[in-house]
């Protein structure tokens, strides 16, 4: 079973190009158009990525996946990891973009002077003054969000990622808007927060890291004014702290390169 809809009918497989906005960053890319899709079976979705020629993370289609094959944990362990990256890189790829595009919208508001729209990223990201505002927000490495997507879902196949599109692991303390863990003790309420689709998902956990006080190592790392592996930032994402980092860095080194 597979659902496929198309947000602009325009080129059916529209391949993107890679442009700079600021000297500041890296390639992103820009979303001209998108197509969303839906596979319940892991290897309709191979099948699809052959088809329209998606071999490479290089040159990505813009293929937004909405959720996981629910039979992803049934490939063999290359297909599974090869599947994963790429149905991720579109999606952190896009939020990065976002983020980029709130950020090239800040910096003209100072320019002007448009204090209203200051104000309103200062809120959206807790932050108390201009210069932390642009700490804040700039893009998520991309070996980092795929690493920890890989941890915390295990590459994708997770019950929470599966049932919930929790790819990252986040937590709701909000009853009745997650799924509740099976060992979660006693006296607890915390549930695996519920997100509508993966695109959610990667995009509460890029304002998370952005926005939260635990990750300011990591903001500091990447903005170069701290020294170290941007995972070191990432020490109070899991109660494993030293152990989590490890696991996220020898990850990042084992990652499929396509």
């Amino acid at each position: 079973m597979r659902k496929v809809t198309f947000s602009v009918i325009i080129i059916a497989f529209l391949f993107l190009n890679f442009y700079t906005i600021d000297s500041e960053f890296e390639y992103f890319q820009f979303f001209e158009s998108e197509i969303n899709v839906k596979f319940d079976d892991w290897k309709e979705l191979k099948k699809y990525f052959e088809k329209i020629g998606y071999f490479s993370i290089k040159n990505p289609p813009n293929i937004i996946v909405k959720s996981l094959p629910k039979n992803l944990s049934e490939a063999p362990v290359a297909e599974k990891k090869e599947l994963f990256v790429k149905i991720m890189i579109p999606l952190i790829r896009k939020v990065n973009q976002e983020i980029l595009m709130e950020r090239k919208e800040i910096l003209k508001a100072k320019e002007n002077g448009d204090l209203k729209v200051l104000e309103f990223y200062m809120k959206k990201y807790d932050a108390k003054d201009y210069e932390e505002l642009l700490l804040k927000v700039n893009t998520i490495p991309e070996d980092i969000a795929l690493a920890q997507a890989a941890v915390e879902s295990a590459w994708g196949t997770s019950r929470f990622a599966i049932q919930a599109n929790n790819i990252f692991g986040e937590w709701t303390f909000t009853p009745g808007t997650g799924i509740v863990p099976n060992d979660r003790p006693d006296g607890e309420i915390y549930e695996v927060e519920y997100f509508k689709s993966l695109l959610d998902s990667m995009r509460s956990y890029a304002l998370n890291l952005n926005k939260l006080p635990y990750y300011e190592d990591f903001r500091l790392i990447r903005a170069g004014i701290k020294k170290g592996h941007p995972a070191d930032g990432l020490i109070n994402y899991s109660q494993m702290r030293e152990k989590y980092v490890e696991i996220i860095k020898t990850v990042i080194k084992n990652l499929p390169r396509l």
